[in-house]
């Protein structure tokens, strides 16, 4: 009996924190988005994702640190507190938690009409604005010549129970669906970029300071992060140029080590960016080894 309260007891304190963090993920963040640095015949890198993309917390982001490593142009259209699936499906934007979605994301930039976004412009939170922001960007760039884009999304369809797949294996309220969609609309809209679909990373959930789950345990109501890691490898085989990055294999952050990696439960710290950029560099290396 008592060590069903315990367990009870830790359950809802982790749910509870779970929550408390998704909403940080919606709040923190910057304003930098735009390419540090713009030069004819420079190598062209679009980052859309999530927290882990799109904010410096201590230091530089990952587009900054990929400009400084391998010289090359960046653009940082990633939005903290994102999925890539929609949350809601009836109408075009639904909600303010879903109209800044990889799915929704992209059909702005298929059409390059941002008025959609454009209107909360100045009526949101700042991170609302920011993302606007984001946005208007996206739509204003030459995508033809775009080289690269890297596509990180995960942890938010997997803290927010988003299913993995459908019937439909383009339905919009699900991982798979979504990024299939995204990636068959910017492969048009890029031509000549090849595409890198960038894995979910090592999460853990804490109660007392001390781990009680990791995301290999916990399962929000649409998988684990292992089920999410794979669902997005199997879309990248079904693609010509595109391509897959597995962060939860290469970046070994587990229970062992992940004070080292992780700035806390989630999200990755300096030393962890780092590992990402090593890890990014290495898989941009491998594709042009094979042009």
């Amino acid at each position: 009996m008592l060590k069903e309260k315990k367990e009870k007891i830790i359950f809802i304190g982790v749910a509870v924190l779970s929550a408390i963090l998704i909403l940080c993920t919606a709040l923190i963040g910057t304003k930098k988005f735009y390419p540090v640095e713009v030069e004819a015949h420079k190598t062209q890198i679009l980052f859309l994702g999530d927290s882990n993309i799109a904010y410096d917390f201590e230091g530089k982001d990952i587009p900054e640190l990929v400009y400084d490593r391998l010289g090359v142009t960046t653009y940082n259209g990633a939005i903290g507190g994102t999925s890539a699936a929609k949350i809601n499906t009836e109408n075009y934007f639904d909600d303010r938690g879903d109209m800044f979605c990889l799915y929704n994301i992209t059909k702005v930039m298929e059409s390059g009409d941002h008025n959609a976004v454009a209107d909360y412009y100045g009526t949101g939170s700042q991170r609302e604005k920011e993302a606007v922001g984001k946005v208007m960007m996206l739509t204003d760039l030459r995508l033809e010549e775009v080289d690269y884009i890297v596509l990180s999304y995960g942890l938010n369809d997997y803290t927010t129970g988003r299913p993995i797949y459908a019937e439909d294996p383009y339905a919009e309220y699900t991982y798979a669906g979504a990024l299939r969609a995204a990636v068959e609309r910017l492969q048009k809209l890029c031509p000549n970029a090849k595409i890198i679909l960038s894995s979910i990373t090592y999460c853990v959930f804490m109660e007392g300071g001390e781990v009680v789950m990791d995301g290999y345990e916990r399962n929000w109501g649409g998988g684990t992060i292992e089920e999410y890691r794979d669902a997005m490898k199997l879309v990248s085989s079904e693609y010509e140029n595109v391509y897959f990055m597995d962060n939860l294999e290469y970046l070994g952050i587990g229970r062992d080590n992940y004070e080292q990696y992780l700035r806390d439960e989630m999200h990755l710290n300096e030393a962890g960016r780092e590992i990402y950029v090593d890890y990014l560099e290495e898989t941009i290396n491998g594709i042009e080894g094979e042009l």
